[in-house]
């Protein structure tokens, strides 16, 4: 099954991973953000972080397989995943498909002060700054 989750909060893919190195810098990081000091690679990182932590939940009950990396639309970032099973995200006694996952990321403390609205509030709440829908194969 193939998913679409949507987020207001900036989970730009940057590949900025490691530890911060003067000796690396000056860069561009993966969206193309130039990386010139350490507040720069601070920002960059934590937009990687964001993308990171939605993975990591998403992966507390399927394997995520075949991502897309998110891209930002006015200012909601959207990626897309499958998994293999489509009950995966099921919850018993919930006819929402998405009850479990969204279950998961309820309180989930997010990054902020990067890309996104300033008055998103630092921490998943499903359906008012995190989506996820099936997309039709």
């Amino acid at each position: 099954m193939k998913y679409v989750c949507r987020t207001l909060f900036d989970c730009s893919p940057t590949g900025i991973t490691g530890h911060f190195r003067i000796g690396q810098i000056p860069f561009q990081d993966e969206i193309g953000q130039r990386i010139t000091d350490i507040h720069s690679w601070n920002r960059s990182r934590n937009q990687q972080r964001n993308f990171e932590t939605l993975i990591q939940i998403i992966s507390l009950r399927s394997q995520p397989e075949r991502i897309e990396m998110p891209y930002c639309d006015q200012g909601t970032w959207s990626f897309s995943f499958e998994v293999e099973a489509e009950s995966t995200f099921l919850l018993d006694g919930n006819a929402d498909p998405f009850a479990a996952l969204y279950q998961d990321c309820t309180g989930v403390p997010m990054l902020v002060g990067l890309d996104e609205r300033n008055d998103v509030t630092p921490m998943l709440q499903p359906k008012e700054n995190i989506w996820f829908e099936t997309v039709n194969n």
